[in-house]
């Protein structure tokens, strides 16, 4: 049943990442903003979860599904690493800073709140 819960969570939280990231692209601004605020704001979402839920099947499906198919490691990695090979190494040293810092903060008022 954990499966069902995750798939169906994670095709949530992933369609909602890739409209809001098509969104962004609008809006022209040389930072990779969009997926910062995307992980900000799963891993706020996902303190409140954990320190709130107690039914273990909402909280799979709402987050290991949603907020973990919304945030991404994978799309934060690929945005560092172009940064990098640029040669814009200020910006990516910012953005790997200020996103480990905000998610954690946000994490943490999550659980706060």
């Amino acid at each position: 049943m954990n499966i069902v819960l995750v798939a169906l969570g994670a095709t949530i939280g992933a369609t909602a990442r890739n409209e809001l990231t098509r969104l962004s692209r609008k809006i022209p601004i040389d930072f990779p903003w969009m997926t910062l605020i995307i992980n900000v704001v799963g891993s706020f979402v996902l303190g409140m979860l954990t320190a709130k839920i107690v039914n273990k099947a909402l909280l799979v499906f709402l987050g290991t599904g949603i907020c973990g198919g919304f945030t991404t490691f994978g799309t934060f990695n690929y945005e560092l690493s172009q940064l990098w090979f640029q040669k814009r190494y200020i910006v990516c040293f910012l953005y790997f800073c200020s996103s480990y810092l905000f998610g954690l903060l946000g994490f943490l008022l999550g659980i706060i709140i």
